[in-house]
């Protein structure tokens, strides 16, 4: 479609700048119960969104339609919603970034194998984990998901970016029975090779991780060493990510206001948003077609930087970081390919100084658990008891409680098993030198 027909109905109607982005996908949905296929899926969506500036006010639209009428639907509304701004904002939009590194990540074999592979993919999972165990009474969870995505990027000043990747997502979820109690393993990989895909492997893992679960008890309550699976460490510092963003500083809802180039954690703590690495994460420009950039998060516990959009980094004479995300009708803050440094030891060289402590491998409840603006946290988990350097009995009906701050200064390591999530971050797991759990 040509674009400069937008640009063109937009300066006649007075909008000295305006943008485009065009963003693609098609979907592939298919998901087994107790053997049969529970449901089939394939979708293609689109999304466009414009903006502008119209008499030094911002205006933004969006549709899901491309037709002979979008253009002008698109120049109207942005003009509409610019006269909903009370005072004057940007005067102008983001022209372009000097450099961008562009890299294909397009896995050219995934849409080539045939559906029928994928779908034999999950039976064969299926079977392996009710076969594994007399105590795997089902598979709640049997599902293969593909998804090839598109973003378009265009200007008035000439800008043109575009890139286009590829993933597939594999979930097992699988229940265990061992007289009256049930316990439950789950696993996800995403990724966009999957010849490479180990499923037997995959499979053992949630099955293995239900099994362990069965005879969970509750341990006295009390301050104990703990360690957090790489999926806890995870969650946590997603919402100390979010404390990161240089809109949550500037409204005076962050716990992280006046800390920049502080020291705010452990030296043992190495963040990096890395999202030029080669991954289905991978992104060279962000929603302001502003060039993305690896950069340190926090390096040896200090903070190295906020979270930039043009709007946040104009505020304070700043440059964007690349950090410009849509969220609604206006510009947020986001961040992709988090890299924590992970340590050197080995899962059991990580807990063997530990004589008595708490391994937690599982929270729920800790988005309405968590406290933004203090780090403050409490929420319900589950996991083991360590013994002497070693795992011992389950733990079931705990509570975990403590500081988002506090806990990043008590960090005293990490082992080597750093993975890749869903969640575009990859974090091993970590010890804490003393946390609140609530037991009995």
């Amino acid at each position: 479609m040509n674009f400069d027909k937008f640009f063109a109905l937009a300066k006649e109607a007075g909008i000295s700048e305006s943008q485009i982005q065009i963003s693609k996908s098609s979907d592939l949905s298919v998901r087994l119960f107790r053997k049969e296929i529970d449901n089939y899926s394939v979708n293609d969506s689109q999304s466009i969104i414009a903006c502008g500036i119209y008499k030094g006010r911002f205006g933004s639209a969006r549709t899901e339609k491309l037709g002979k009428d979008t253009f002008d639907y698109l120049v109207k509304e942005i003009i509409r919603s610019a006269s909903f701004v009370e005072a004057e904002g940007a005067k102008e939009l983001f022209k372009g970034s000097e450099k961008y590194h562009k890299k294909n990540t397009y896995n050219k074999e995934l849409p080539l194998i045939p559906v029928s592979e994928k779908i034999a993919l999950l039976h064969r999972m299926e079977e392996k984990a009710l076969a594994m165990d007399p105590r795997v009474y089902e598979v709640s969870e049997c599902e293969y998901s593909e998804t090839e995505s598109e973003s378009q990027f265009y200007n008035s000043h000439g800008l043109k970016l575009k890139q286009k990747n590829n993933y597939f997502v594999v979930v097992l979820g699988v229940g265990v029975k061992d007289g009256e109690g049930a316990k439950s393993g789950f696993q996800v990989k995403v990724d966009s090779d999957l010849k490479s895909f180990d499923a037997d492997a995959f499979v053992k893992k949630a099955v293995d991780e239900a099994i362990a679960k069965i005879g969970g008890v509750q341990c006295a309550s009390g301050v104990y060493p703990t360690v957090l699976h790489r999926d806890v460490f995870g969650s946590l510092l997603g919402f100390f990510l979010g404390a990161v963003s240089s809109d949550e500083v500037q409204r005076q809802s962050s716990f992280l206001i006046g800390q920049l180039g502080k020291k705010i954690a452990s030296s043992k703590l190495t963040i990096e948003e890395k999202p030029l690495t080669k991954n289905v994460f991978f992104s060279y420009f962000d929603d302001e077609g502003v060039a993305t950039q690896n950069k340190y998060v926090v390096k040896n516990g200090v903070l190295q930087t906020y979270f930039y959009n043009l709007e946040t980094a104009r505020k304070e004479g700043r440059e964007s970081t690349g950090n410009g995300r849509w969220a609604g009708s206006k510009i947020g803050i986001g961040f992709s390919n988090v890299f924590v440094k992970p340590g050197k030891s080995t899962f059991g060289e990580l807990i063997a100084p530990i004589k008595e402590g708490v391994y937690i491998t599982d929270v729920a409840g800790l988005g309405t658990g968590i406290n933004p603006r203090s780090g403050d946290f409490s929420c319900q988990a589950q996991g083991f008891m360590i013994r002497d350097g070693k795992l011992a009995e389950p733990l079931n009906l705990i509570t975990l409680s403590g500081n988002l701050l506090k806990m990043l200064k008590d960090l005293k390591g990490f082992d080597n098993e750093a993975e890749l999530k869903y969640t575009s971050l990859s974090c091993a797991d970590a010890f804490i030198k003393g946390m609140s759990i609530g037991g009995k």
